[in-house]
């Protein structure tokens, strides 16, 4: 049974189990706040980016919530355009359990166009690298909408491995879930990636990447939400009112999350 219910802030569910969450303490404070550059959301969020995008709470939410966020990047931005939420409650966590609901209505059938929505940092970067110990990208796979998974591992080329997945319901909400573990060469990642309908279990993965050699980074530290490093054809063609929106937000060390 799910407990000690919170929310990092927007509808975006911190739905803990005791001990077990890297949230605490603070309540929701409903669909009411507002959204502003740099400034400190409500809720255990410990901040909130927005250069060169837009950001709004809206309502109804994904998942049966009240409201979610939505985000866009304004067309012809900087590759430093970017709106989010930033999580810093995780301390060099050995394993890192995330999960959250995304929704979009924009055309991604280009292979050539990708943004960043989802990033898990370390404390320290890998040698000649980044403190980017997973990233999660918004891509076209060429015929539909889908998800790009880069997680770190020094043993590999360009020191990070890559899946992608398209997304089971093109047209409305998906369900994504992480389970990150470090190691010296036994890191793993396993991935839900899912139809926000569809029930999924502990045992059964969308895909799992193993032998990773991922203990350069640290563990995590911090994870950011929203949408950001996005390449010069998603900036050029997509304006500020393509929107993806996020709801559900939860993070744990050990218990599944699912619904």
């Amino acid at each position: 049974m799910k407990a000690n219910v919170m929310t990092k802030t927007l509808s975006l569910a911190v739905l803990g189990l005791a001990g077990m969450s890297f949230a605490g303490g603070a309540m929701a404070q409903g669909c009411t706040a507002t959204w502003g550059a740099n400034q400190t959301p409500p809720g255990v969020w410990s901040t909130a980016l927005q250069t060169q995008a837009a950001a709004s709470i809206v309502t109804p939410g994904l998942a049966g919530t009240n409201c979610a966020i939505q985000v866009a990047l304004n067309q012809n931005s900087s590759a430093s355009a970017k709106a989010g939420a930033v999580d810093q409650t995780p301390n060099a966590e050995q394993r890192y359990r995330a999960r959250f609901v995304l929704s979009t209505a924009i055309a991604l059938t280009q292979l050539n166009r990708s943004a960043l929505i989802f990033n898990v940092v370390g404390p320290t970067a890998a040698p000649g690298g980044t403190q980017n110990a997973l990233q999660i990208f918004m891509i076209g796979t060429g015929s539909a909408r889908g998800l790009r998974f880069l997680v770190g591992d020094t043993a590999a080329a360009g020191q990070y491995r890559q899946v992608d997945v398209a997304l089971p319901n093109q047209a409305g909400e998906n369900r994504v879930e992480i389970d990150l573990t470090f190691g010296a060469s036994n890191g793993q990642l396993r991935y839900w990636v899912s139809n926000q309908s569809t029930a999924t279990t502990d045992g059964a993965p969308t895909g799992t990447v193993t032998g990773l050699a991922n203990n350069a980074w640290g563990g995590v530290d911090q994870a950011v939400l929203g949408l950001a490093g996005a390449n010069n054809q998603w900036r050029t063609n997509f304006t500020a009112t393509d929107f993806i929106k996020f709801d559900e937000f939860d993070s744990r060390r050990q218990s599944f999350i699912g619904q």
